[in-house]
């Protein structure tokens, strides 16, 4: 555990896969005995993976499940059947082979990556559910030879500094996880994504190939939709994720089902439809009743930490009704992100805003974001503080509050509200 504490993950990043190939190879290539759907995407990768990996569960399958970031603990990255790799497990494995990442000079997230491929194949699971961290072509996922399927969510100009700045080199990034031979799902996608990736292979796009059509919402808790494609027409589908975006995701994901049904993995409509409507995931327009400092509120928790993943939430906050009167946002952001932009994005929305420190070095300091948010809304407005503690005690009793903007912000907040009376609303 010590490594995890002491290197930091965007810290050491060196583009390749010399030293990750390097290390495994050291262990006679324990990812090679997996099974793997392999998935990137600028934004909803972890939502289709989570999605992906319930239905093979539902289905009867040992499922391992490998994602990040993680919110709270790091052991929320690597799970089998939807639990988490045990702390004692993880710690010893991050022990025992210590002396090699350091021989091999891995970044923090080649060696994760390195032990959950090893936990894996320990584990002996079925099947992988495995998705990039950033990237594609470099990433240290991408150490995986012949995935079953791969998966591309969404494409939006991020993380430009390394993948690029435009569409379409970002697209041949992501698109680096493709492999000869392996079958392809796509969600919506910019026109040059969708001519970049035609280039590499013959996807399944949504819209085109599959797509869902009669979507409607239940109440603040869940959607259901109806799927189509070539071969399939699944009507009813219950998902509990909330947003047009999360059904685009389910939607990948029961595509991704169909190209599995193909090669021997018996997935019937029954286990794709319980897959589905069993699936969560924390921090996605996670709507949560909230008791602090007897204070009752109602808290929107969204890692939207991108201009698309924003007109996501807002898309879904609008439709949903929450956008019938201001807001309080707890907001923060990293500083490689166009903060400029989301500022200005959330501004409209917002009654007050409250900006804490929150524990990442690579977080923005709040009173740049001050000054940014003052060009849009009043300084007695604006709350700087030190904490997230801090920014969660300023929520008034009977109001609806957000905090969005990054995930390790996201995690901050669930941390604070676990340790008070809080429950999914």
């Amino acid at each position: 555990m010590t490594f995890f504490k002491n290197l930091k993950e965007y810290e050491g990043m060196k583009p390749g896969l010399s030293r990750i190939k390097k290390f495994l190879k050291d262990l006679d290539n324990p990812q090679d005995s997996l099974k793997v759907v392999h998935i990137a995407g600028t934004n909803g990768k972890g939502s289709t993976a989570v999605f992906i990996s319930n239905i093979l569960i539902a289905a009867g399958y040992k499922t391992a499940l490998y994602t990040s970031p993680h919110l709270i603990d790091i052991t929320e990255r690597i799970s089998v059947n939807g639990k988490n790799i045990p702390t004692k497990i993880f710690k010893d494995l991050s022990k025992n082979y210590l002396n090699k990442a350091v021989k091999y000079n891995l970044s923090y997230f080649e060696y994760l990556t390195s032990l959950a491929f090893i936990y894996f194949a320990l584990q002996k699971v079925e099947v992988a559910v495995i998705e990039t961290g950033l990237g594609g072509r470099f990433d240290a996922t991408n150490i995986i030879k012949k995935p079953l399927v791969c998966a591309i969510t969404s494409i939006a100009k991020e993380h430009q500094e390394i993948l690029g700045n435009t569409i379409e080199r970002i697209t041949f990034e992501k698109a680096g996880i493709i492999k000869k031979n392996c079958d392809i799902v796509c969600g919506k996608l910019p026109k040059k994504a969708d001519l970049v990736i035609r280039s590499k292979s013959n996807p399944y796009f949504y819209g085109k190939d599959f797509k869902s059509y009669n979507n409607r919402i239940f109440g603040v808790l869940s959607q259901r939709f109806d799927y189509i494609s070539k071969s399939l027409n699944l009507k009813n589908i219950d998902i509990s994720l909330l947003g047009r975006h999360q059904i685009i995701n389910a939607s990948v994901a029961v595509c991704v089902a169909e190209l599995l049904s193909r090669k021997c993995f018996a997935l019937s409509e029954e286990a794709i439809k319980k897959g589905l409507k069993n699936s969560t995931w924390a921090g996605r327009f996670d709507l949560r009743k909230v008791s602090i400092d007897n204070k009752n509120f109602s808290l929107i928790i969204d890692g939207a930490h991108n201009i698309e993943g924003l007109n996501s939430f807002f898309d879904t906050f609008k439709r949903l009704g929450f956008a019938n009167g201001k807001k309080v946002f707890i907001f923060a952001a990293m500083k490689e992100k166009k903060y400029g932009q989301m500022v200005k994005k959330i501004a409209p929305f917002a009654e007050k805003i409250i900006l804490p420190h929150i524990k990442n070095n690579r977080s923005i300091n709040p009173m740049d974001l001050k000054d940014e948010f003052s060009k849009y809304i009043s300084e007695d407005k604006i709350f700087v503080v030190n904490s997230v503690k801090e920014a969660c005690r300023m929520f008034a009793y009977g109001k609806v509050g957000i905090t969005i903007g990054s995930l390790y912000l996201a995690g901050e907040v669930l941390s604070v509200i676990q340790k008070h009376n809080t429950r999914r609303a």
